[in-house]
């Protein structure tokens, strides 16, 4: 994935509000780790708020657009690292506090254990695991033009192809996290709003429009799309993006869990 400033100044605008159910559980001197931190926005807004933050990426564009961010921001408690999340490079028991934010989700069961399995190696004995995703069952759109609905179905055929459940794995994080060990604390449920207003749309779009550009190839190359159907999800979410009364609220689910 791309970490150019266009998708950086995106995501700077949600940070705070992607981390804020975990916040509660957070204290002004706890250590916490962001794993698949991308270009670093969450983490930054966590840094606000804890003793230290580490975010952790594998992408090296990404890392390097998370070290802009830090040195922009002038937070002395902010670090970045590249890094494997099924390999950390930190000691055990090294951190109060585990994030992951629109990770998990993406992972195939095995990936999952492994990825799981090193956060629990790296969080404290009472350490906090906190983690939020999607959920698509629980979006909220409208027009519900036939584009977007086929291009939120391609996205789901792309997620189901390998996975059927991956995407209603948000309701699911309490049952996960107590299968590999945590026990779950709290859970909820908020939503990322894509049409607040006329540039929000215009952003809503031009993401859709960047991921149905790279995902499209790899879905007609598993003959799991054509390419007229792309296209004609590029056309509609164009359509939603003129509407001035579009609204399009993404579902997150969020938990927070233990480390006994």
């Amino acid at each position: 994935m791309r970490h150019d400033s266009s998708i950086t100044e995106f995501q700077q605008k949600r940070g705070g509000d992607s981390a804020a159910f975990f916040v509660p559980f957070l204290s002004p001197s706890a250590s916490l780790l962001d794993v698949g931190c991308g270009p670093g926005t969450i983490t930054a807004a966590l840094a606000g708020i804890v003793g230290t933050a580490v975010g952790v990426d594998i992408e090296p564009n990404a890392v390097a657009a998370a070290n802009r961010l830090a040195a922009r921001s002038g937070l002395t408690n902010l670090a970045f690292v590249e890094a494997d999340m099924i390999s950390l490079p930190f000691e055990d028991e090294a951190f109060d506090a585990v994030f992951f934010h629109a990770v998990l989700y993406h992972q195939k069961q095995e990936m999952l254990a492994r990825t799981l399995a090193e956060a629990r190696r790296v969080l404290k004995l009472g350490g906090l695991l906190g983690t939020r995703d999607a959920d698509v069952g629980g979006n909220i759109l409208h027009p519900e033009l036939d584009g977007v609905r086929l291009a939120l179905d391609l996205w789901q055929r792309w997620y189901e192809h390998d996975d059927p459940e991956a995407i209603r794995f948000g309701r699911r994080q309490s049952s996960v996290l107590r299968a590999h060990g945590f026990t779950p604390v709290w859970a909820g449920a908020s939503y990322v709003s894509h049409s607040a207003d006329v540039a929000s749309r215009a952003e809503a779009v031009a993401d859709a429009r960047r991921s149905l550009l790279g995902l499209g190839p790899q879905l007609v190359g598993k003959g799991l799309a054509t390419d007229d159907e792309v296209q004609a999800a590029l056309a509609g979410w164009a359509a939603w993006g003129g509407d001035p009364d579009a609204v399009y609220f993404r579902c997150r689910c969020e938990c927070v869990a233990r480390k006994d």
